[in-house]
C-alpha cells in the first residue's frame, strides 16, 4: 500500500488524482498524476484533501487503483 492524498475526483471519467509516494510494486517515484478505478464506489468515500493508503496496478494498460482506504 501506497501513501497518498487526494487532490481531484472524477465521478464521470472513474478516475482520482492522487499525489503519492514512491510505489515500489510498479517502480514508480512520487509523483502527482491521475488513476482509473477498479470500482466506481471506491470514489464515493473520498473527498479533496483526504489522506489515503492506496494500491495500484497497471489493469489494461491504465494504472488503476485497486485498493483505496481513508488514512486516519
Amino acid at each position: 500500500m501506497a501513501d497518498g492524498e487526494v487532490r481531484k475526483i472524477d465521478k464521470e471519467q472513474g478516475k482520482v488524482t492522487l499525489k503519492h509516494g514512491p510505489i515500489a510494486s510498479l517502480d514508480m517515484p512520487g509523483m502527482t498524476m491521475v488513476f482509473k478505478v477498479v470500482d466506481l464506489k471506491m470514489l464515493d468515500t473520498l473527498k479533496q484533501g483526504d489522506k489515503v493508503k492506496f494500491a495500484a496496478d497497471k489493469v489494461d494498460g491504465a494504472f488503476t487503483v485497486t485498493a483505496i482506504e481513508v488514512s486516519k
